[in-house]
């Protein structure tokens, strides 16, 4: 496949492309003012780039998956690319601002450009310029999209992938952080991300420690999180998760939305036998995966392929019970596969505890009641 040569301009100086305009080595420098080039592939580039006339090179070498992990990029890339279209303050001007309490003059371009690559200029490459878009002029994903096509009104497609889409809106409603720490303990839509790729990578057979979460203990020296809860099994009083860990969801209202149906089928045939609507109190609590569960969901022993004779791939095992790490009572259940909450809204992996099995607690280890605005 040929890859697109042209070179598409978004806003202000800044360019996208496929990797061909390097590839036939372009004067970019020449046509475009181009002094950064940031490559958004695994590819190398002609070291024509590398030197002068060009300033800056940078490689982030990743792929076109959803679950490709871009968000510890954006803070570099924006720095970068600023850096390069802006003419900088000296030392000077920024202490006479401080000094005087005035606002900081408006940012000059400095006439250079930025061009951002990947292989074919359509998902890697325009994610980084929506994520420098957005940040900089506080635009939503849609209007910085907006803003790349309008210029471009071409055959050519920019649209990122799935996955990076997620990240992109976790981004902004993040207010711009880029600490996947951070992001892990305060955003359930970064956890809601992390579980789709946590799946990936465990039907890949590629789980590593660091995909299961531990519990914040409950001592009250340690909790910092005044809005802090945790879930307790029932039986023995063992901290089985908490509010960082916890997946929140929204149970299906539109009456067109399937999921807030529960259809029964006739035998072997689509007529419709049942029909009931979900409840609408959740009975599941969904969790990311746990260091205390890891051996019950990701034993080897547990989680295997197989190909049957027609050469498709069959897993097995990929459900079961979750049972209390330290008195053994039964506390829930996973299905990587997806399961549905009481409610009827589908969650996809799906590791829950039980209502009727846990107690909930706040910071102080107070009982959470079910008709507290603090109740899950």
């Amino acid at each position: 496949m040929t890859e697109d040569t042209n070179i598409y301009r978004t806003l202000g100086p800044i360019y996208i492309s496929s990797i061909q305009p390097l590839l036939n080595e372009e004067d970019l420098f020449e046509k475009y003012k181009i002094k950064t080039i940031i490559s958004i592939t695994k590819s190398n580039i002609p070291s024509k780039y590398k030197i002068s006339p060009y300033d800056s090179y940078l490689q982030i070498p990743i792929d076109d998956l959803p679950s490709e992990v871009i968000i510890p990029y954006f803070s570099q890339i924006n720095k970068l690319i600023t850096e390069t279209i802006y003419k900088q303050r000296s030392k000077d001007e920024i202490e006479h601002t401080i000094i005087e309490g005035t606002k900081p003059a408006k940012l000059e371009l400095s006439g250079n450009a930025v061009l951002i690559h990947c292989q074919s200029g359509i998902s890697r490459s325009v994610s980084f310029v929506c994520a420098y878009l957005m940040n900089r002029y506080n635009l939503s994903l849609n209007h910085a999209l907006h803003a790349i096509r309008r210029n471009n009104s071409t055959d050519h497609l920019f649209q990122p992938n799935d996955g990076f889409i997620e990240q992109l809106e976790i981004y902004k409603e993040n207010n711009w952080i880029v600490d996947l720490v951070y992001l892990r303990k305060k955003s359930s839509h970064w956890r809601a991300y992390r579980m789709e790729y946590l799946m990936s990578n465990l039907l890949s057979n590629k789980q590593t420690d660091s995909q299961f979460s531990n519990i914040q203990n409950d001592d009250n020296d340690n909790i910092k999180d005044e809005n802090w809860f945790g879930f307790k099994c029932c039986k023995c009083r063992a901290l089985l998760a908490s509010s960082e860990v916890y997946i929140p969801h929204a149970p299906p209202f539109d009456k067109d939305d399937k999921q807030m149906y529960f259809t029964k089928n006739a035998f072997k045939s689509k007529r419709v036998v049942n029909r009931q609507i979900g409840q609408n109190e959740c009975t599941q609590i969904f969790t990311e995966p746990l260091t205390w569960m890891r051996d019950k969901i990701s034993s080897e022993n547990d989680i295997g392929t197989k190909e049957d004779n027609n050469s498709n791939i069959m897993f097995d095992n990929l459900e079961g019970r979750l049972d209390c790490y330290k008195c053994g009572n039964k506390v829930g259940g996973w299905n990587w596969k997806g399961e549905r909450c009481s409610c009827g809204k589908w969650m996809v992996p799906a590791i829950h505890l039980l209502k009727s099995k846990v107690i909930q607690v706040d910071r102080n280890n107070k009982l959470i009641l079910p008709n507290d605005d603090r109740a899950i």
